[in-house]
């Protein structure tokens, strides 16, 4: 994987763990187009994709992303397969190009997601007052955030990922 600091980057083909792989999405890799890149999660033992995993709102030059990870099926949460998906994204992104920052927005409503991410050693950044807009209604945003020494930190200290 090369990170150029352009708008241009490559993908590694797969990204793998015990029970799941990441797999690219089509377009998503290569072009110069998006800063958007996306993996499809897919469950190894069944061949099923369970959901997608992505780096939004890259900035090669400033070695920071944003991420997002979207399980759809309820029957698919809460069973490690999102953890382990992370697990992945996050060793690509500190360790193969060495970013030094992953930030996660959250709906406040979502309260579900912000315990998921905080159990992955995220901290809290801050509230973004009224900064999401959906379906006609305002809510607060929820910011999150892991750097890459924190990263370091928790994977020394208790093996992770």
């Amino acid at each position: 994987m090369t990170d150029t600091g352009s708008n241009q980057s490559f993908c590694p083909e797969r990204l793998e763990a015990e029970r799941v792989v990441l797999l690219p999405l089509p377009d998503q890799c290569m072009t110069g187009d998006s800063m958007d890149i996306w993996y499809a999660i897919i469950d190894k033992e069944n061949h099923t994709s369970i959901g997608m995993i992505g780096m939004v709102r890259r900035h090669p030059e400033w070695k920071n992303t944003g991420l997002w990870i979207v399980i759809p099926d309820e029957q698919n949460r809460r069973e490690g397969y999102g953890m382990e998906a992370l697990g992945l994204m996050e060793r690509y992104i500190f360790d193969s190009l060495a970013y030094q920052r992953i930030a996660v927005q959250v709906a406040e409503w979502d309260q579900g997601t912000v315990c998921f991410f905080k159990k992955a050693g995220y901290k809290l950044e801050g509230v973004q007052e009224l900064g999401y807009f959906s379906d006609g209604v305002y809510c607060d945003l929820i910011l999150l955030r892991l750097l890459r020494k924190e990263y370091i930190n928790l994977k020394s200290s208790f093996k992770i990922h």
